[in-house]
């Protein structure tokens, strides 16, 4: 759901990119909000620094290794963003992708072996075969220091998957 606040930062950050955005919005999390923007790309304003700092720092990271896939899934392109807004512009994805960088780890969080288990069980659950692919997906991105344990459908789209909310 919204916020006025997040609402109120969003516009800020359009207008002050001369663009407006696209209402109602394209989803919202527990990260933040989403809006496409007049001139077809994504505004998310985040509800907190902390997910607003990490999701900006992954797209960072991936930007300047020149990274647009992370194996065969595409990941969105940082445009460009407002600390003070907590707001990040960025390009679309079509499937396959991977997009919601807010919970992701910028170190290795050295999870206990059992926690590994059961996410690996329910990776499996949601995407039976296909689970390989988003696991190898996944350890590609460990190479630009980023640890992401937010694959769930919705926020990591095959092909050929569906997007479903848990």
């Amino acid at each position: 759901m919204t916020n006025r606040n997040v609402l109120r930062r969003a516009r800020a950050f359009a207008t002050a990119q001369t663009t407006r955005l696209n209402v109602p919005p394209l989803g919202f999390g527990d990260d933040g909000t989403v809006w496409e923007s007049l001139r077809h790309t994504v505004i998310k304003a985040f509800y907190r620094r902390k997910n607003y700092a990490h999701e900006l720092e992954c797209y960072q990271r991936l930007k300047s290794a020149g990274i647009r896939k992370v194996r065969e899934f595409e990941v969105p392109e940082l445009i460009r963003y407002d600390d003070s807004l907590m707001v990040i512009e960025m390009g679309f994805v079509s499937p396959p992708y991977i997009l919601d960088f807010g919970k992701a780890h910028l170190h290795d969080p050295r999870w206990e072996p059992h926690i590994l288990e059961e996410w690996n069980e329910r990776m499996a659950e949601w995407w039976g075969e296909d689970a390989k692919q988003v696991r190898l997906a996944l350890a590609a991105l460990k190479r630009y220091g980023i640890w992401y344990y937010d694959a769930k459908p919705g926020n990591v789209l095959l092909d050929s998957g569906i997007a479903e909310r848990d």
